[in-house]
């Protein structure tokens, strides 16, 4: 664990400040703060007319990833289960990084998205198999840029709506083209020559291919991985500033069953604004691009919810593990998770008493829907709903028992990346006035006390790879909550 002096000298620490990259994160600062839907035109999209814009690529691996982060950190385990795509329609590969275990914050944002990527690892040899398919060098694992497939039509009306409401802001909403306007796309994507042909020139004057189709023939001394999945934007943009309106992977329209641009297996004779492709399930050559439309003179704002298809598709199995608990206090809704005898809120408390001494982590008030708030001990004590309970040190005993009990480890099944449910994601804690990183080591009190300056916390510590408690943190320094349900 860092301790204060620690952090203390790593904030003195004497160090050369490029004030050029000051200047840039500045930038970037200012932009990623802004609004999206305050700006001319959402980021990484094309206009396509007034007020309407489409994704500029197929919504690629990175992104749909970060909306399972989202969903696993917010709504629980269980229905962040229900955002993954199906196994048998996606690169075996892909699948393999996907399941595997990492602890660490992949805390890239994704394209279409902004929001971290999650616990997913940086690298991955894997890539190395697929050759051109994929970018030569890009700042993490090549495989979040092949486009998600193996997803369902509901799940991506899921995702449309749920990126309506946290990127939108419901002042923008996102959902799928109609057929109607995915020709509109297609068409803008066309240049004159090829709007009179009524399709795109499927080779360049060199003989290389223009997009991503199955090209038997082909002399192109880099066309070996045409017929295959490719990652996203591989090749020239279309006079829309679209990639892969056409080949690579058929994309999903509003009508479900129908998509359209036809895709990798197809001849390019087949991937123009007519071609229809069919489905009835998750397919590894179907994926999807939003269509964005920003609201106008509308009476949907950004205190009302839009999510109506993610509250019935998430609803939660009464029978399951996992369940849901709405603090009466204020209304915040946490997800359960029951682990063995015991049940526990899967995210951290986030309820604001009436007296007592808690913190913002950093004092800063958007920290406090993911990251719930940091309380003093004799605070935390009384932090907890009625019917739960700040748990003592031999609660969180049973608790590293029952995960033990599995033949589990229990740092890796406790963390988001772990199949326990409890999702313990990486925090600040506060100490004297000063906050600790947010990083893979934290801890959460425990209503037992050492001492008269000291009490028991559930250290986590991603150093060493270990949960275990500790009886050395002080009473006055700002920890999160967990909170246990009481027993009959």
């Amino acid at each position: 664990m860092m301790t204060v002096l620690q952090f203390i000298k790593n904030k003195n620490m004497r160090m050369y400040i490029n004030p050029y990259k000051v200047i840039f994160e500045m930038v970037l600062f200012v932009l990623l703060k802004t609004p999206i839907y305050g700006q001319k035109r959402p980021f990484s999209m094309v206009e396509v007319s007034a007020n309407e814009y489409f994704d500029e690529t197929e919504v690629d691996v990175g992104s749909w990833l970060s909306y399972y982060t989202w969903t696993l950190i917010h709504e629980g385990y269980e229905a962040a289960q229900k955002v993954l795509p199906d196994s048998s329609a996606v690169e075996p590969e892909l699948w393999a990084y996907i399941k595997r275990k990492s602890d660490n914050l992949l805390d890239i944002q994704a394209k279409y998205t902004l929001q971290p990527i999650g616990y997913f690892e940086k690298e991955c040899i894997e890539y190395e198999k697929f050759g051109k398919r994929l970018p030569y060098k890009h700042k993490c694992c090549a495989m979040l840029t092949f486009p998600i497939t193996g997803i369902t039509y509901e799940q991506v009306l899921d995702f449309c709506s749920w990126r309506t409401e946290i990127e939108g802001n419901n002042q923008i909403v996102f959902r799928l083209p109609t057929p109607e306007e995915w020709n509109k796309l297609a068409l803008a994507d066309l240049s004159e020559t090829e709007q009179k042909n009524g399709f795109r020139d499927s080779l360049n004057p060199k003989g290389c291919p223009n997009y991503n189709f199955s090209c038997n023939h082909c002399s192109c001394t880099y066309d070996n991985y045409q017929g295959k999945l490719n990652g996203i934007a591989l090749y020239v943009p279309g006079e829309s500033g679209a990639y892969e309106v056409f080949g690579n992977v058929s994309e999903m329209t509003s009508v479900k069953g129908i998509a359209k641009g036809g895709n990798f297996r197809l001849h390019a004779s087949q991937c123009h604004p007519d071609s229809v492709q069919h489905y009835a399930k998750p397919e590894l050559w179907l994926g999807f691009r939003c269509i964005a439309v920003k609201v106008v003179n509308s009476n949907v704002n950004s205190g009302q919810p839009y999510h109506t298809l993610r509250d019935s598709s998430n609803s939660i199995d009464p029978n399951s593990r996992f369940g849901q608990f709405t603090d009466p206090r204020d209304g915040k809704t946490y997800p359960t998770v029951r682990i063995g005898d015991q049940t526990w809120l899967a995210a951290n408390l986030a309820y604001k008493p009436e007296s007592g001494d808690y913190w913002a982590y950093n004092n800063e008030q958007s920290n406090i829907e993911q990251y719930g708030y940091l309380y003093s001990w004799e605070t935390a004590k009384n932090a907890c709903p009625d019917g739960w309970h700040l748990p003592n040190k031999m609660e969180f005993e049973i608790l590293l028992q029952e995960v033990e009990g599995e033949g589990l480890n229990e740092y890796i099944e406790l963390r988001p990346s772990g199949s326990s449910g409890l999702v313990l994601i990486n925090c600040g804690l506060r100490y004297g006035i000063n906050y600790t990183p947010i990083s893979s080591s934290f801890a959460f009190w425990s209503s037992t006390e050492k001492n008269k300056k000291n009490a028991w916390g559930l250290g986590v510590d991603g150093l060493k790879h270990m949960v275990r408690l500790y009886d050395t943190y002080g009473k006055k320094s700002g920890l999160p909550v967990r909170c246990v349900k009481n027993t009959p």
